[in-house]
C-alpha cells in the first residue's frame, strides 16, 4: 500500500509545474494547512519564519535541509522536486508562490 501510494504522488508529481488549470507539482505533497506525504504550508512558514524565506531558500542553491524534522525522512523525495522547481523559470515560479499564499488563507 506505502508503495503504490508513494509511485501515484510520484506519478502526479511528474504531470507539471503549473498551468492555468493545474496545481503546482508541490501540492500531489503539501498543503495549506493539512500534512499529507509532507508537511503543511503553515508548517513550512513556521519552521522558516516566514514565506519569504521559504521562497528564499527555494530559489537559492543551497541543499535540502528538512526544517519540520517530523518529516525528515522524506528528504530524498523533496530533493528531487527541489531541482525541478529550481530549474523552472521566473514566470512559474512567480506561479507556484502565489498558489503556495492562497493556500494559506
Amino acid at each position: 500500500m506505502k508503495k503504490a501510494l508513494m509511485l501515484a504522488a510520484a506519478a502526479a508529481m511528474m504531470i507539471g509545474a503549473t498551468s492555468a488549470n493545474a496545481r503546482p507539482f508541490c501540492a500531489s505533497c503539501h498543503s495549506g494547512h493539512k500534512d499529507k506525504v509532507g508537511p503543511s504550508f503553515e508548517k513550512v512558514v513556521a519552521a522558516y519564519g516566514s514565506v519569504d524565506a521559504v521562497f528564499e531558500f527555494l530559489n537559492s542553491d543551497k541543499p535540502l535541509e528538512p526544517k519540520v524534522t517530523a518529516f525528515a525522512a522524506k528528504k530524498g523525495i523533496m530533493k528531487g522536486q527541489l531541482k525541478k522547481y529550481r530549474k523552472l523559470s521566473d514566470e512559474k515560479k512567480a506561479e507556484v508562490r502565489a498558489w503556495f499564499e492562497e493556500q494559506l488563507k
